[in-house]
């Protein structure tokens, strides 16, 4: 499993305006085989920061999502908006255990 964590930060003004691009590579990216999760959410604390959270089965299907033609899209929505700090990593998981719920 590949867990893929980050963060934006933008204008807020800048950040509203990847509404429409980020709820669209959300749909497109959760459709792939091998996604788990796929999520762009907002810091409570800070709205210049736009989270970013993904669960992946393995390797290869991260690397075949970075490939996707929607992926060429969204980043070049992201390319349109001045980015003041931007960090994505990607974590390597040998074992899942539950804290709370399922």
């Amino acid at each position: 499993m590949i867990i893929v964590m980050g963060k934006i930060r933008a204008a807020a003004s800048d950040i509203e305006s990847l509404y429409d691009a980020m709820a669209t590579q959300m749909a497109t990216t959760q459709a792939e085989d091998g996604c788990e999760l796929y999520v762009f959410s907002r810091d409570v604390t800070d709205p210049n920061v736009i989270l970013i959270s993904e669960r992946w089965r393995d390797g290869e299907a991260l690397a075949a999502h970075s490939k996707a033609p929607h992926m060429a899209t969204f980043n070049r929505a992201i390319g349109g908006i001045k980015i003041e700090e931007i960090s994505v990593k990607a974590y390597d998981v040998s074992g899942v255990r539950t804290l709370i719920g399922e």
